[in-house]
C-alpha cells in the first residue's frame, strides 16, 4: 500500500508505478483464469462427433454472483486509488512559482528558468533529488510532454498553462518524447532531460549565463556578419547580444549541447552544415527556410555557430 504524501513531498512515480503494476498483476490473473476456463470447458464439452448435439447445462447463479461482485470490487479498488493518485499528483500550490517553463514549438522545446534567467532549447537540465515544478504551454499546436522515467505526461495547449511535478531520484539522462500528434515531424520531437547533482547543476546554470564568444577568426567574424545579413536574427535569440527573438530555438551556448533539432541530430560541424545547406532534406516540414548558401557562406556560418559555447 502506498503512503498518502502531502504535495510538498510527493513522489509522482510512487503512485503511477503502484497503479501500473497493480493493473498488470490483476490483468495477468484474469488472463490466466480466462485461458484456463476456456480450455477446461472447451475440452470438457467437446462433441464426440459432428452429429452430436451440444448439451444444455443448468445456470450457476452462485458463480455468476461471485464473478459480478469480484468485478465490482476490482473496479472500485482501481477507481479509488486512481482518484487518490490523481489528487496527489495534481496538487499544485494556489500561486505556483515554476522552476522551469517549458514551451512546445513545432518541433522543438524551449526551457526557461525564471529564477536564474537561463533560457535554452531542447536539452533540459534539472537538479537530481529535488522535486521540480514545471509550467507547460504551447506556442502553436497541442503538444504533450512525456518523460516516462520522471513522471506522468501532460498536454500543452495553446493559450493555457498546465503544471506538473518532475523528479529524478539520481543523476543521469532521461529520454522522452512529445506524445500528442503535432504535425509532420511529431516523431522527431524528442526530449532529453539531464539530471545533475547539485554542484553540477549550479555550474551548468552559471555557464549558461556567461556571455557568448563575440570575437574569433576571420571566418568566425564573417559568419557572425552573415548571421545578421541572412536575417537569422529574426528568429533566433543569443543571450548577451541584441538578438532576442524566440521564433526558432535559442542559440546561446548552442555548441555546449549534445543534440539539436528536437534531440534528433548530434551537435557537430557536419550535421550543422547539412542542416544549414538544406533544412527540408534533414527535417522535412521544419520552419527553417533554405537560404541557398554558397560553400563559403556555409563554412563561415558553421564556424560561428559551432563556437557558441
Amino acid at each position: 500500500m502506498i503512503a498518502v504524501l502531502p504535495f510538498y513531498n510527493i513522489q509522482v512515480l510512487e503512485y503511477t508505478n503502484f497503479l501500473y503494476w497493480s493493473f498488470v498483476i490483476v490483468a495477468a490473473i484474469i488472463l490466466g483464469l480466462v485461458t484456463f476456463f476456456t480450455y477446461r470447458y472447451t475440452t470438457k464439452y467437446k462433441a464426440k462427433s459432428p452429429k452430436d448435439k451440444p448439451q444444455n447445462g443448468s445456470l450457476n447463479h452462485k458463480f455468476e454472483a461471485f464473478a459480478l461482485i469480484t468485478s465490482f470490487l476490482i473496479t472500485v479498488f482501481f477507481m479509488f486509488f486512481t482518484v487518490q493518485s490523481m489528487k496527489e499528483i495534481q496538487t499544485i500550490p494556489d500561486d505556483p512559482k515554476p522552476d522551469i517553463i517549458i514551451t512546445g514549438h513545432q518541433w522543438w522545446w524551449e526551457a526557461e528558468y525564471p529564477n536564474s534567467k537561463v533560457i535554452t532549447s531542447n536539452e533540459v537540465h534539472i537538479p537530481a533529488g529535488k522535486k521540480v515544478l514545471l509550467a507547460l504551454n504551447s506556442a502553436d499546436v497541442i503538444h504533450s510532454w512525456w518523460v516516462p522515467e520522471l513522471g506522468r505526461k501532460i498536454d500543452m495547449i495553446p493559450g493555457m498553462t498546465n503544471y506538473m511535478w518532475m523528479y529524478a531520484e539520481k543523476p543521469g539522462e532521461y529520454l522522452g518524447t512529445c506524445s500528442e500528434f503535432c504535425g509532420m515531424q511529431h516523431a522527431r520531437m524528442r526530449i532529453r532531460v539531464i539530471a545533475d547533482d547539485e554542484a553540477n547543476f549550479k555550474k551548468w546554470q552559471e555557464e549558461q549565463l556567461e556571455p557568448v564568444i563575440t570575437e574569433g577568426s576571420a571566418l568566425f567574424e564573417k559568419g557572425r556578419n552573415l548571421f545578421e545579413q541572412k536575417t537569422c536574427t529574426n528568429c533566433h535569440a543569443i543571450n548577451g547580444t541584441s538578438y532576442n527573438e524566440n521564433i526558432g530555438p535559442n542559440l546561446t551556448h548552442f555548441a555546449s549541447r549534445k543534440r539539436f533539432l528536437g534531440d534528433f541530430k548530434e551537435v557537430n560541424a557536419t550535421n550543422l552544415r547539412a542542416w544549414l545547406h538544406d533544412p527540408q532534406k534533414v527535417k522535412e516540414g521544419a520552419k527553417m527556410p533554405n537560404f541557398i548558401l554558397s560553400d563559403q557562406e556555409l563554412n563561415a556560418l558553421v564556424e560561428y555557430i559551432i563556437h557558441l559555447k
